[in-house]
């Protein structure tokens, strides 16, 4: 994805008020516990771009599973319209309202299925319609599926068991997923835990006795000392996501 595309997602992404919200109160927090000064209000844009990355990231996340989730219903759908007799593309005909009925009016493929439909009322080739649908979403599994599609077309493959084949694959690694994120839940919670202790710890140690750390504060030597461990604080959070983080 080129850097217009990304721009767009994050345009997107700061319509969400929790963003500001949330960059706001991180910027108050770090000025206070790391700096005691409104100058470090200055680092505001910085944490603003962090936290535009971590809800562009989530929602991404979130995105890719849904649209997995539907476009497997989707897969389902077409098998059973096969079975039952009908062509691929009365099959696709119907999708839309399939899906509408099975995931929600709002399901995130239905505007790419009304337009594989606006495509094959207009007499494309069924097998360039699906192509064009997995063009959109840029998903492995749905460009894979693109591709069993124009090789069966061609070659006069089996639709049915080629459709079912996907439909499973999809099914396992979704379910996969969830058995590994339920594993994982406690050691991502440990995570959360752990990375709020410190700044508990700063936030007790300067409420209760602030003169221990007194001599970190409005010094050039203090300013350094809190930046370098503010810095490696950054990063042993996004070592420790990272680590709890699965990716498919």
């Amino acid at each position: 994805m080129g850097k217009k595309g990304r721009f767009a997602k994050y345009r997107e992404t700061i319509k969400d008020p929790r963003v500001i919200v949330s960059a706001l109160a991180i910027t108050v927090l770090v000025a206070w516990l790391f700096y005691r000064s409104a100058i470090a209000l200055i680092l505001f844009p910085i944490i603003l771009f962090a936290c535009l990355y971590y809800f562009q990231d989530r929602n991404s996340e979130k995105r890719r599973e849904k649209v997995l989730i539907e476009f497997r219903e989707m897969l389902k759908v077409i098998v059973s319209e096969l079975r039952s007799g009908h062509s691929l593309e009365n099959a696709v005909m119907i999708l839309d309202k399939e899906i509408s009925h099975l995931c929600g009016d709002k399901a995130i493929i239905i505007p790419g299925l009304k337009n594989m439909q606006r495509q094959l009322r207009l007499k494309k080739p069924v097998e360039q319609a699906i192509s064009d649908f997995a063009s959109y979403y840029q998903y492995e599994e749905i460009v894979n599926f693109a591709y069993t599609i124009g090789y069966a077309k061609r070659l006069g493959g089996n639709y049915i068991k080629n459709i079912s084949v996907s439909a499973e694959k999809i099914e396992q690694r979704l379910e996969v997923k969830q058995d590994i994120k339920t594993q994982l839940a406690e050691k991502q919670f440990e995570m959360k835990i752990m990375g709020v202790m410190p700044l508990g710890i700063l936030i007790y140690i300067g409420l209760t006795s602030y003169e221990f750390i007194e001599p970190l504060y409005h010094n050039l030597m203090g300013v350094i000392v809190m930046s370098v461990s503010l810095v490696l604080y950054v990063a042993c959070l996004y070592i420790a996501k990272r680590i709890v983080t699965i990716e498919y």
